[in-house]
């Protein structure tokens, strides 16, 4: 068990490709053979029979899919097992870890703040922090807060658990809080991975240092935040850890495996750092997950919502990588599209939300690894053409 520990631990919230848009699109692209069959399978079976498919083809344990408009929920479905070699099935109940997903919640609920004249976009972690100014680089002082949720910070990737920055913010004590206060600065005073505001380079530590900048403007922690002005208004029942470390009835994250896939253990050592819970560290049901996917949905079409249509829009606003504020911003199935995926190792999600067909698009496997992404690429493409 430690060496599949090892191989999630190695895949802190990472993208499933290292380099490029395809960072964001996440398998998008249709593979010549096997597109045209997932998608003309969506309009002959059922979204449930999809999902077993594509489960079953994959070696997955379970897999879960939902389909949503603006206004309405079209279509939810989940297949398969909670655990890996035992009976329980999962249910409409059922919550998956979304990894990176969790970002676009992170930029929404900071987005509010900015709504409320809180913060700023072009806010600098300075001029939040102004008790730093002889502490960070000087390559940072220019650093906008949409730099940071862009990925144009220059921060390091804060990927892997045995990397020297890695290990250095996994020594931080005090409340969450203070742990993220305290990364911030440390990684403000880190020499960049790549020179500031002139590319993109993926960081989970880029959210960590917003999120720090959000909790010293509105006096409230990051986890309450997601509460208060997210996950209540709208009614989502969400955690911040693997879905079933606090209850055994929910589903169990599973590493992939040469031989298949080995179940993890939700209250073992490999749990997310405080200071990389902004990146990525959300469990939620994929009913829940469409609630999210309306409020976007309705600021795209221009109805203002828990956010103000403009403020949804900017979120959505590419630069001209593609990137935006927790999306990327791509041609998907043949509309524009924002998309993103997520994995920690032992669960995968991906997303894709279309405006001009009104539309937004999930699915979920409870293991990480090559075989989930491949097997949710497929249905997420299917589900592009059936709706």
């Amino acid at each position: 068990m430690e060496l599949a520990r090892r191989v999630a631990a190695r895949m802190l919230l990472q993208p499933v490709a290292s380099s490029s848009l395809a960072v964001l699109g996440l398998f998008l692209v249709a593979r010549q053979g096997d597109g045209a069959d997932a998608a003309g399978s969506a309009t002959r079976t059922s979204l449930a029979t999809l999902l077993e498919q594509a489960r079953k083809n994959h070696s997955i344990p379970a897999m879960a899919a939902v389909a949503t408009r603006a206004e309405a929920l079209i279509e939810v479905a989940e297949d398969g097992f909670r655990h890996d070699g035992r009976p329980e099935l999962v249910t409409s109940d059922s919550r998956f870890h979304i990894g990176s997903n969790g970002k676009a919640m992170t930029a929404t609920v900071v987005s509010m703040l900015v709504e409320k004249g809180e913060l700023a976009w072009d806010a600098t972690p300075l001029s939040v922090f102004p008790e730093w100014r002889d502490e960070i680089r000087a390559e940072y002082r220019a650093v906008t807060l949409a730099d940071l949720l862009t990925h144009h910070a220059g921060l390091p990737a804060y990927t892997d658990d045995e990397s020297p920055e890695f290990a250095e913010a996994s020594s931080l004590s005090g409340t969450p809080t203070e742990q993220r206060r305290a990364f911030a600065l440390l990684a403000l005073r880190r020499e960049p991975a790549v020179v500031p505001r002139t590319t993109r380079f993926y960081s989970n530590g880029g959210y960590s240092v917003a999120a720090a900048m959000a909790e010293r403007a509105s006096r409230e922690g990051w986890e309450s935040q997601m509460r208060t002005r997210l996950f209540e208004p709208l009614d989502m029942r969400c955690t911040f850890d693997w879905p079933a470390s606090a209850d055994p009835e929910q589903t169990w994250g599973h590493i992939e495996t040469s031989d298949g896939v080995s179940p993890h253990d939700p209250r073992d050592e490999y749990q997310l750092p405080v200071f990389l819970l902004p990146a990525g560290a959300v469990s939620i049901t994929p009913s829940d997950y469409a609630k999210f996917l309306r409020l976007h949905l309705k600021g795209l079409r221009g109805s203002d919502g828990l956010l103000a249509a403009r403020s949804v829009q900017r979120l959505h606003e590419p630069l001209a990588d593609g990137t935006a504020l927790g999306w990327g911003v791509r041609e998907f199935e043949g509309a524009q599209a924002s998309v993103h995926s997520g994995s920690a190792g032992t669960f995968f999600a991906v997303v894709a939300v279309l405006p001009s067909r009104d539309l937004g698009i999930a699915v979920f496997a409870n293991s990480g690894g090559d075989r989930a992404t491949t097997a949710c690429g497929e249905v997420l493409r299917a589900m592009a053409h059936r709706y």
